[in-house]
């Protein structure tokens, strides 16, 4: 709406530009006109090679109208600019939703089917199970469990790699993380990872519930 708008003023603008050289360089002809006829009149009577003195060439175009031609050399410009600024306008929502697509198969690769935990004295061990979902095998994985007391604190972490490593598209793998000397235990969150960076999951956990 606003590139339409400034679109709209700048070729009124130039338009308005436009006309008023026009007028300008048409009053001045006029003028010019007149003073012909004036001269040609105070010296009625003189020879025909006399008058033609003041006989003037015609224009065509325009040649002598020097703010015409700046005249339309400005709307021609506006125009142009106009025109290139409208070509971007006209890219720049595709790049733009090209970009917000959200990756479903990336950041569905892995899915966490199950997870629960154990202590033995002051040891915590986390078991669950994922299930590969992406497109793509990902590699050596490793689960990752971090520890936070009960004010939210973090405690330590842990991490171990799947038992199953390359599993392919719908395959699963077991996975156990143990951290040793844990005595405050508030909670503690899983996350997958490779050498390369973290492995988005999906918690399934809640889904398989319903389901059964």
């Amino acid at each position: 709406m606003f590139l339409l708008v400034v679109t709209l003023s700048a070729v009124a603008m130039a338009l308005a530009a436009a006309a008023y050289a026009w007028r300008i360089a048409h009053a001045d002809r006029l003028r010019s006109d007149a003073r012909v006829a004036a001269l040609a009149a105070a010296i009625d009577g003189t020879s025909g090679q006399t008058a033609s003195m003041f006989e003037r060439a015609p224009r065509t175009g325009l040649q002598g109208r020097p703010l015409l031609k700046i005249g339309v050399g400005f709307a021609m410009a506006v125009l142009v600019i106009v025109l290139i600024a409208m070509s971007g306008d006209r890219h720049a929502p595709a790049a733009d939703q090209a970009r917000a697509t959200p990756r479903t198969e990336s950041t569905q690769s892995l899915e966490l089917l199950s997870m629960r935990h154990v202590r033995a004295g002051n040891n915590l061990t986390v078991t669950g199970l994922v299930r590969n979902g992406g497109a793509a095998a990902p590699e050596s994985i490793a689960a990752v469990v971090f520890v936070f007391d009960r004010d939210g604190g973090f405690v330590a972490s842990g991490r171990a790699p799947l038992e199953f490593n390359d599993i392919a598209h719908g395959d699963e793998s077991p996975f156990r993380v143990t951290i040793p000397d844990v005595k405050d235990v508030g909670r503690y969150k899983v996350s997958f990872r490779t050498e390369a960076g973290i492995v988005p999951h999906v918690d399934r956990r809640a889904t398989l519930q319903v389901s059964n």
